[in-house]
């Protein structure tokens, strides 16, 4: 499969967020968020071409060894069958003791091993994003469990309604989160974020990557 980077660091935004964790980014992805902060995982054909056994042996150099591994993109469920696919990765990770969090944008069905990953982290795209809801497959939301997240990336007023009438309708067992863009430069934003998780009761998740280390990748 098309591997950007393996690097170990803390988790950074979610549910997971401070726990350290060694991340697969996946290259490649289907969409193309408006403010995709890791665009250059974007394109399919970028990054190096590895076997699942080259991966492992990356992820074992970390030491101490974190208890998670989270595989992220680009979109990790473009990557299919090739060179043993996805599920084959995840399989050999869970044989191995790693917990197992794969962060996805939600427009491609869960795949039929969804259920040995620990924990989903599933987006669910606001206006904007550039994209219609129509990106986003129903069966998500019926499909997670309360080791899993939705997250919604919001820029606007009109993303916070959206995501209200979402939150509205959300009948599953999923932790609502709500991630602000720009945290560091727009405080007033942040602040606007944080006044309507409140009044929703859902969670803020910051990206606290950006915080400390701001735009440097694999860290």
């Amino acid at each position: 499969m098309r591997v950007n980077s393996i690097f170990h660091s803390l988790s950074g935004e979610g549910i997971h967020t401070g726990i350290p964790t060694v991340f697969i980014r996946l290259q490649g992805c289907n969409l193309n968020c408006s403010w995709c902060d890791t665009k250059y995982a974007l394109e399919p054909e970028g990054g190096e071409l590895m076997t699942i056994s080259t991966i492992l042996t990356k992820v074992k150099t970390f030491k101490p060894a974190p208890s998670w591994v989270l595989i992220t993109g680009g979109e990790p469920l473009i990557q299919g069958d090739k060179l043993g696919g996805l599920g084959g990765l995840v399989g050999r990770l869970r044989d191995m003791g790693y917990l197992v969090e794969i962060e996805t944008n939600g427009s491609i069905d869960p795949s039929s091993w969804w259920t040995f990953v620990d924990s989903w982290s599933v987006d669910v795209k606001c206006p904007s994003s550039g994209l219609s809801f129509g990106s986003f497959k129903q069966l998500w939301c019926n499909a997670l469990s309360d080791r899993d997240q939705l997250k919604f990336v919001v820029d606007t007023v009109e993303d916070l309604n959206f995501t209200k009438d979402f939150i509205s309708s959300y009948k599953g067992r999923a932790t609502i989160l709500v991630s602000p863009v720009g945290v560091i430069e727009d405080k007033i934003w942040l602040q606007r974020v944080a006044e309507f998780c409140k009044e929703q009761n859902v969670r803020l998740s910051l990206q606290t990557q950006k915080i400390i280390w701001e735009d440097r990748k694999d860290v």
